[in-house]
């Protein structure tokens, strides 16, 4: 329950922070790599989630992450995000 609540602090973080959730796909994306992934990017404390959020509302491939993410694939952000490595990092973490 607690992961649950984690989670949904951040989609609630980032909907305050920058208004329209649909533009911080970020959120989705970790999600779709699993709930623990999710978890410790918010955990982690590292300016690197901060980071890679900017980068996310500033991306311009946002219409084929959200056609990725429609898509229901597991795998295949990594050929157009730039938070791939930041996304790889949360799933090698072990907390």
């Amino acid at each position: 329950m607690e992961l649950l609540a984690s989670i949904a602090a951040m989609g609630a973080t980032l909907r305050a922070v920058f208004g329209d959730a649909s533009q911080v796909l970020l959120e989705q994306v970790l999600r779709r790599e699993g709930d623990d992934v999710a978890r410790r990017a918010v955990v982690s404390g590292d300016r690197n989630f901060a980071d890679a959020i900017r980068q996310c509302t500033r991306c311009t491939q946002a219409a084929q992450c959200r056609a990725w993410l429609h898509s229901g694939a597991d795998d295949g952000y990594q050929s157009f995000c730039p938070n791939a490595g930041f996304i790889h990092r949360m799933k090698v973490l072990t907390c």
